[in-house]
């Protein structure tokens, strides 16, 4: 069977239950996530994508879980992503992220550990019918909970124990400079050259960067982070933390 066929297969499924009808989505989701992902409060609505929100606090700093859903009618899929972030400005990007502080990445990426997927299977699909959407949704706080969870624990030991972090943190934390200045100045460097973190030359950021790389024991894929690291915690700091 191709591709389309497995996709015709999924969106012209037959039940015997109602068209949806417009906002009932919204009802459907909140109504499961309810039950099934308590701690996780429904933020908003906003350019077709439902995001739910858990805010944990660690080493007293905020951390915003998310679980984003976007519901395309037309299209007859929903796609979702799960992310772990401390700045709080990252909420509407719909960019996923790979670095160690605001991490964004697709639910159905962490179910199958893999980014290479067929598009048959890179969506969850629906046909525009209550009993089958509701199994959809039933099916994606089922993966939620299994995958997203167990990749959101690990972003909270990562905060909770590593030493890169801790080193992070501890240098904005004493950091005493214009806020206003710093981000300019980033975004300057940033945008003159091409916007790769390799183009900035401020100052504190290629401080902070060298503490960073100076930590012990941290392993080869963690440390080709850490230049976006660097970057991302003045940003944070930037904004006012």
């Amino acid at each position: 069977m191709s591709w389309y066929s497995k996709i015709k297969s999924k969106i012209e499924k037959k039940d015997d239950s109602p068209e949806l009808k417009r906002g009932q989505v919204k009802h459907i989701l909140i109504s499961e996530f309810e039950r099934e992902l308590p701690e996780f409060n429904f933020l908003e609505y906003r350019n077709g994508c439902y995001t739910f929100e858990n805010i944990r606090t660690i080493s007293g700093r905020n951390v915003y879980e998310h679980l984003h859903i976007t519901f395309a009618l037309k299209d007859r899929n929903l796609s979702c992503s799960v992310a772990s972030r401390i700045n709080k400005n990252y909420l509407r990007s719909n960019r996923y992220n790979t670095g160690l502080i605001n991490r964004h990445i697709d639910l159905i990426v962490l179910k199958k550990g893999t980014g290479v997927i067929p598009v048959e299977e890179a969506y969850y699909f629906h046909n525009r019918r209550v009993k089958t959407t509701t199994g959809i949704i039933k099916q994606i706080a089922k993966d939620f909970n299994k995958f997203g969870k167990s990749f959101l624990q690990k972003q909270v030991k990562q905060f909770e124990k590593s030493e890169l972090l801790k080193t992070g943190f501890n240098f904005i934390d004493n950091l005493v400079i214009d806020k206003s200045e710093l981000n300019d100045q980033m975004e300057k460097d940033l945008n003159s050259g091409g916007h790769l973190i390799s183009s900035i030359k401020n100052e504190t950021y290629l401080n902070l960067k060298s503490e960073l790389q100076n930590v012990k024991g941290i392993n080869r894929e963690t440390r080709k982070n850490i230049p976006k690291l660097a970057y991302e915690l003045l940003e944070f700091y930037a904004v006012g933390k």
